[in-house]
């Protein structure tokens, strides 16, 4: 049952996004019907077909022993697409719209050791191209196809399991995986890493699938687990792979102060921890931090490329060292300003193809509290004389809790 649809952030003429808040309870199965029917009727959103029966066969299988929720989600998109709950055509485990892709970002962790609250503080920038991503590619656009990520979704799932789960992203409304929250204060967010490839070749949903895809480890993980630790055996248990080109990597934090980021080695495909320290910030951006694992391991990069991974890097740990005291809110949400991006010349500041790139969202969160604190992009204003910089307008600071979400 869908028990709230609003609007975080309701479209408006001229602005680039918008954000709609749906919470949905009951059994899973209920739960995958709820956000099928959203999304036939708002999003024209659709199914994706396997290329063999063998693909769909053990999938169901893999997914009824490794996530069972999703499975049980599956057979309720199935009902409301019309198609067989155990048939071999759909993959009925995405409910995609505007097709996916895969972000850029930048993100501090801060343990509670040197934050004015006493608690665990993370910030986020979540850089995407505000294109269709048909636009990214060279393809001409689908008939349905809006902006990527302007039509983000902010999902809240209480199913089955009594763990409630919140999810933001967009492209898929059952798996909306670029950052989420669970009840327990555990916290992750989906991060492109440039340096490592991904399984290009392979798709977020249908066509020759197996495992969980990259868009689907959020939900998952955030319905799994409690702690750091608890993620960690999870993540080990499952098939990953990344349909798209570069590779991915998450933050994954929780509530009592620890923090690791998870990534697929390169070269072996072997999955690898890097584990925050307990008295320091962790910087992540878009490399691999088990490959580069300090600024004297870095490449060489003009540091005028500004949204350069390595360069971002350097510009936040620069700014850390600068910074006096504890670190509040306030001072998390200035250091994600400092690595904003929005530039009149992408090629110069080293964004891939020379496309128009944007700082989506950003918000800061308490994982304690359950709550964050969003700003999002809505519109260009104009270069800033005399640098590459463009001006851009955010919204105000936007307050949102899992628990009220819930309440």
């Amino acid at each position: 049952m869908i028990s709230e649809d609003s609007y975080l952030l309701a479209p408006v003429v001229g602005d680039f996004m918008s954000v709609r808040a749906v919470t949905v309870r009951g059994g899973d199965e209920e739960i995958g019907a709820d956000l099928a029917r959203l999304g036939r009727s708002d999003f024209a959103a659709r199914i994706a077909p396997y290329s063999d029966p063998a693909y769909a066969q053990a999938r169901r299988i893999y997914l009824e022993r490794n996530h069972p929720a999703l499975a049980a989600r599956a057979r309720g998109v199935a009902s409301v697409f019309g198609v067989p709950v155990d048939g071999d055509e759909f993959d009925t485990t995405a409910v995609g719209y505007d097709v996916p892709g895969g972000p850029a970002c930048s993100a501090v962790w801060f343990p509670p050791s040197i934050t004015t609250t006493g608690r665990p503080l993370f910030g986020r920038n979540m850089d995407w191209f505000p294109l269709p991503l048909s636009a990214t590619t060279g393809m001409a656009p689908g008939p349905d196809e809006h902006p990527s990520c302007s039509r983000t979704v902010l999902i809240t799932t209480l199913g089955e399991s009594g763990r409630a789960v919140a999810q933001l992203g967009c492209h898929d409304l059952i798996n909306p995986g670029y950052d989420g929250v669970n009840d327990a204060g555990l916290i992750m967010a989906l991060l492109v890493d440039h340096t490592a490839p991904g399984n290009p070749g392979t798709s977020g949903a249908g066509f020759l699938d197996h495992g969980l895809s990259s868009m689907q480890l959020v939900g998952y993980v955030l319905a799994t687990a409690t702690t750091v630790a608890e993620a960690k055996r999870a993540l080990l248990t499952q098939h990953i792979f990344v349909p798209v080109a570069e590779s991915q990597h998450w933050l994954i934090a929780d509530a009592h102060g620890a923090a690791t980021v998870f990534e697929i080695d390169r070269t072996s495909r072997q999955y690898r921890f890097t584990d925050a320290p307990g008295d320091a910030p962790f910087i992540i951006t878009n490399h691999a931090l088990h490959t580069y694992p300090g600024v004297d391991t870095f490449p060489q990069v003009d540091p005028g490329r500004e949204h350069d991974s390595f360069v971002r890097y350097r510009m936040l740990a620069d700014a850390i060292a600068a910074h006096d005291g504890l670190w509040g809110p306030d001072d998390v949400d200035a250091l994600l300003d400092v690595v904003l991006c929005a530039f009149v010349d992408n090629t110069a500041a080293g964004i891939t193809g020379g496309l128009p790139e944007r700082t989506l969202w950003n918000y800061v969160a308490d994982p304690v509290d359950r709550s964050y604190r969003f700003r999002f992009h809505q519109r260009d204003l104009g270069p800033e004389p005399g640098t590459n910089h463009m001006r851009v307008q955010r919204t105000d600071h936007l307050d949102w809790s899992l628990d009220k979400a819930l309440a």
